[in-house]
């Protein structure tokens, strides 16, 4: 079984990058049941180059990769799309902060993950969104309380949600949300998401 790359290719540091290229072509030749001293033989680049390669230790020429993914029957970009799957371990999370009041959001999704957003948002006590109704640039919120109370106005009208409950709406839509407790945090999860155009 492979591993699942931890972030997309094109938000990767350049030394993260050639890691990333080194595991897909590790993977590939693996997955086609190649040795590293055939790929040598038909590459005619060096056993110990190709074993860096694959190891992140070092990077290739386009022309080195080109010869590699040929004789892998590889195509050369598959190396720098985005990975199907994502990994986000959880001490890897990113801590954001928009604006409200005693709030903490962690942002769930990896960087650059374009259609999708995932954040928890712990609210202290009293704590909330600003007062003034906002909007957001996706087409649909939705939201889940995870523990707690969140009371929200969508629209002018005023909406309780429950430890359990949730509620999706347009993200265009003006809200607002806090936490009515005096003294339980509430902890919940927004899922945004962009429609594809």
């Amino acid at each position: 079984m492979g591993t699942i790359d931890s972030r997309p290719t094109s938000n990767a540091t350049p030394s993260e990058q050639v890691k990333l290229i080194g595991g897909r072509l590790r993977r590939a030749r693996e997955d086609r049941g190649l040795t590293i001293p055939e790929t040598a033989a038909y590459t005619g680049l060096t056993k110990g180059f190709i074993s860096q390669v694959e190891l992140g230790r070092t990077s290739a020429s386009i022309a080195s990769l080109a010869s590699i993914c040929d004789a892998l029957n590889l195509p050369m970009a598959s190396l720098f799309e985005p990975p199907a799957v994502y990994k986000v371990a959880s001490d890897a999370r990113e801590s954001t902060k928009f604006p409200g009041r005693d709030v903490s959001d962690t942002v769930l999704t990896p960087p650059g993950l374009g259609g999708m957003q995932i954040i928890e948002t712990i609210i202290q006590p009293g704590g909330g969104s600003d007062p003034k109704p906002y909007r957001l640039p996706f087409d649909q919120e939705f939201v889940t309380v995870l523990e707690g109370v969140l009371h929200m106005t969508i629209e002018g009208s005023q909406i309780e949600l429950l430890t359990g409950d949730s509620l999706t709406f347009r993200a265009s839509l003006p809200h607002t949300w806090w936490n009515p407790s005096e003294e339980q945090e509430t902890r919940v999860m927004w899922v945004l998401t962009q429609l594809a155009p």
